[in-house]
């Protein structure tokens, strides 16, 4: 699935745009930051020096499920970044935590990560199978 046609679902799927170009920009730039991380780096979650936490997982059933769990206390709204192995500029849509589970289930497997706690966490979904966390 091409970029475009990812974002075209997303958008389908959850019934809203993407953030405009500029601050969906000034928004990376911020997490980009406050997480050490070179915006350069198309896997930021490689980028950056160490990982609060990992989560090694099998399959996508199992990828959703531990991402369910980490959830579980989440409330509210997040930020979805579809980075999707490519480079800056990412889409980014913001949701309620309650749509990312049954969202992703409807979508093939790309790199995401999601927006916590107004930038202070960032879950990565990598094509390791492995979920990383950032915290500032």
């Amino acid at each position: 699935m091409d970029d475009s046609t990812l974002a075209t679902a997303i958008s389908q799927l959850l019934g809203s745009d993407p953030l405009p170009v500029d601050r969906a920009d000034a928004l990376l730039k911020s997490l980009a930051a406050r997480h050490g991380i070179d915006p350069r780096h198309v896997f930021w979650w490689a980028g950056k020096a160490s990982a609060d936490h990992t989560i090694q997982y099998d399959s996508s059933d199992e990828g959703l499920s531990c991402l369910a769990e980490l959830l579980a206390e989440v409330n509210g709204e997040m930020c979805l970044v579809a980075s999707d192995e490519r480079a800056l500029p990412w889409p980014i849509w913001t949701l309620q935590a309650s749509e990312l589970i049954p969202l992703l289930g409807d979508l093939p497997f790309f790199e995401y990560f999601v927006v916590l706690d107004g930038g202070a966490a960032l879950l990565f979904d990598t094509h390791h199978n492995t979920l990383v966390i950032s915290r500032e």
